[in-house]
């Protein structure tokens, strides 16, 4: 895996946590807005994944990777955000679920 590559997934990877971190923060509370633009943040580092697996990249921890981030994805949309209110438990482990997946690398 080539440094640029590597640091446009970094940079991913840090939007998406920055996002989360803004939605857990105790205050302000986050707003609706705030929730769609982590989901989109999530969304981008996934789809970056995505776009190098279908490239064929040689990067051995890229499946894992990738499958991690989805995972979250999955934690984060299905339960944390419900129809009312957040449930920052799920928000805090998926928040620590994505960090953890740079470490897939």
């Amino acid at each position: 895996m080539s440094g640029s590559l590597h640091a446009e997934e970094a940079a991913l990877r840090a939007a998406a946590l920055a996002a989360l971190d803004r939605l857990i923060a105790e205050a302000p509370p986050c707003t609706v807005d705030e929730a769609m633009e982590a989901m989109r943040r999530a969304v981008a580092l996934r789809d970056y994944l995505v776009a190098r697996h279908r490239e064929g990249a040689e990067d051995p921890g890229l499946a894992s990777r990738l499958a991690c981030v989805n995972a979250t994805l999955s934690l984060t949309w299905s339960g944390a955000v419900p129809t009312e209110g957040f449930r920052k438990d799920l928000l805090k482990r998926a928040r620590a679920a994505l960090a953890a997946c740079g470490d897939a690398a």
